[in-house]
């Protein structure tokens, strides 16, 4: 497993709005490593921390070589867009 730390990743712009403010456990959200594409990851984890929320997301990237898993910490700004987890159908 490798971890990733907002050090390692591009904010969003402050004139970018985020899509969705109130990020939940088991959302997915995209944030963009200094290097490489986009990720995708889910939300495991949500912690108010020094002042601001702190999140944590599991990821995981297929290569040639077989599947990466990443942990990523990271704050708001850090993320990209937002999309809300689908809720579970009730028969």
């Amino acid at each position: 497993m490798i971890n990733i730390y907002p050090t390692n990743l591009i904010a969003r712009p402050e004139h970018a709005p985020l899509n969705r403010t109130d990020i939940r456990i088991g959302d997915t959200v995209y944030l963009q490593p200094k290097e490489g594409p986009k990720i995708a990851g889910t939300i495991i984890f949500s912690s108010g921390l020094y002042g601001c929320n702190t999140y944590t997301a599991d990821a995981v990237l297929d290569n040639k070589q077989g599947s990466t898993h990443l942990r990523l910490r990271f704050r708001e700004q850090d993320i990209h867009h937002v999309d809300v987890r689908r809720p579970a159908c009730v028969n």
